[in-house]
């Protein structure tokens, strides 16, 4: 089982969603955007060719919205000592009522604009409280204390676009029992009950607020680590696993980057479910046809395809499902990529991580390592062991042993990577099949999940000083 830290492995995680904030974020260090706006308006000389001005700064940048002020932490912090004992003891008498009150200011000071340059630091400081003050004997006062927090941090998700991140990576990073790190390491497990907050935000109710991306994103990888980690604590008539499955693969059907859509798919196996029921309570595939959909999508990239094949190794794989269109997709994505390195579109470092993913997909990454509901070990040659799924991991495998090898032998070198024409000719060699079907009566993987997009209105922009700061009301 993978081991992760409470707090900083998602916290981690993030670097790779700094892409997709980096545009919206330099968006509130250019305030003279307006100015732009007119420079261009005005056919001013000597603007570059195919110059654009700036978009609007979004909203969620310019919200203010805080809950508590410096004299009410200043204040509280003369009661920390009690609130520290109460986290310490049982949870009897005023307890409740001194730990409610507590995480309120610990976790609305997140709310505080001078603040903002501390949030990461506010953030780790909560979780603190509970892995350092409530011993894991005081189950009653742990699952209190993080439903509390999880309360609180609610309250952060309509305010500053940073606070929301915050508030987002809290909730996911909750533990009943931290981890234990040592010889003989023992796991954490999650507070699953922060789960449905999360998901509200991956997939907002219809009087929920729906949220950026970015946000939805680290909503997405708390998520897969909330039933990773905890699922195990839940009831097995609970159907939290099956609401969570149904809400984000509901999402995947919408447009996204693929960066938002791997973190979907990472999460949404981690239900550990083979099928989902349907509004006529059938059981469907759609968890497996949702990431064969993808891998067989020559629209979405080359990364997420990869990454789609690798997780079916590791789904929950229900009975009686055909392998070969699963196979045939995996075969073409790796001919694709081989002829793109060949063709010096696709740089062979770059590669190696695509078809590592890819062999993965057949094998386990490491010994023992099991599908995610623990029946069977990892990979297709054990999940999905059939004919179409043995040829294919026979023609793929010297494709990987080959970029392997030569990365391995070039060393400190630039890598040059040349896969031999028969190898690439296997692969081609692989007829297109005229059902694409995984069962009987199902639909074809080959229909992409994304429906068309629909026109929508553009909001108008919102109005900020040379700050960032909203001036108008916040909505």
């Amino acid at each position: 089982m993978r081991r992760t830290t409470d707090t900083n492995r998602i916290a981690k995680q993030i670097c790779h969603a700094c892409l997709v904030l980096m545009a919206a974020v330099t968006l509130v260090t250019l305030p003279a955007g307006s100015c732009f706006a007119q420079a261009a308006d005005a056919g001013l000389p000597n603007l570059p060719k195919g110059f654009r001005p700036p978009p609007p700064i979004p909203k969620e940048f310019t919200i203010e919205k805080p809950l508590i002020t410096d004299d009410d932490v200043t204040a509280w912090k003369r009661k920390r000592a009690a609130f520290q004992e109460a986290l310490s003891g049982k949870l009897a008498g005023d307890a409740p009522k001194v730990i409610d009150e507590g995480f309120r200011v610990v976790v609305q000071e997140l709310s505080i604009v001078d603040r903002r340059d501390d949030l990461a630091d506010l953030r780790k400081a909560v979780v603190r409280y509970v892995d350092q003050f409530v011993s894991d004997k005081n189950e009653d006062t742990k699952k209190f204390a993080c439903k509390t927090i999880v309360k609180y941090a609610t309250t952060l998700l309509d305010g500053n676009f940073h606070v929301r991140l915050q508030a987002v990576l809290l909730i996911g990073s909750l533990s009943v029992s931290p981890e234990v790190p040592g010889l003989r390491p023992k796991p954490a497990i999650a507070y699953i009950d922060g789960l449905p907050v999360l998901l509200d935000v991956i997939r907002a109710p219809e009087d929920g607020i729906s949220q950026p991306e970015p946000v939805r994103i680290l909503a997405a990888m708390g998520a897969m680590r909330l039933l990773q980690e905890g699922r195990q604590t839940l009831k097995p008539n609970s159907k939290l696993p099956v609401d969570a499955a149904k809400r984000m693969l509901a999402e995947l059907t919408g447009n996204g980057t693929d960066w938002y859509h791997q973190r979907l798919i990472e999460a949404v196996i981690q239900t550990a479910l083979a099928t989902v029921p349907n509004d006529q309570n059938q059981q469907e595939p759609v968890i497996v046809e949702a990431l064969a959909r993808i891998l067989s999508n020559p629209r979405r990239s080359n990364r997420l395809r990869a990454r789609a094949a690798r997780l079916l190794g590791r789904t929950a794989m229900p009975n009686g499902l055909q392998a070969a269109p699963i196979a045939f997709s995996i075969v073409k994505l790796t001919q694709k990529i081989a002829t793109e390195v060949n063709q010096k579109r696709l740089p062979a470092a770059e590669a190696l991580f695509l078809v590592h993913d890819i062999y993965l997909a057949f094998k386990p990454a490491y010994p023992g390592e099991t599908t995610v509901d623990l029946r069977k070990g990892a990979g297709l040659l054990s999940t999905l062991n059939q004919q179409p799924t043995q040829a294919a991991y026979k023609d793929i495998l010297p494709i990987a042993k080959l970029i392997f090898q030569q990365l391995q032998d070039a060393g400190n070198k630039p890598p040059q990577v040349v896969f031999p024409p028969s190898q690439v000719e296997k692969l081609n060699a692989w007829p297109k099949l005229g059902d694409m079907t995984l069962a009987p009566d199902r639909i074809s993987i080959d229909i992409p999940l994304q429906k068309p997009a629909e026109a929508t209105p553009r909001a108008a922009a919102p109005t900020a000083n040379r700050d960032g700061k909203n001036v108008n009301k916040a909505g």
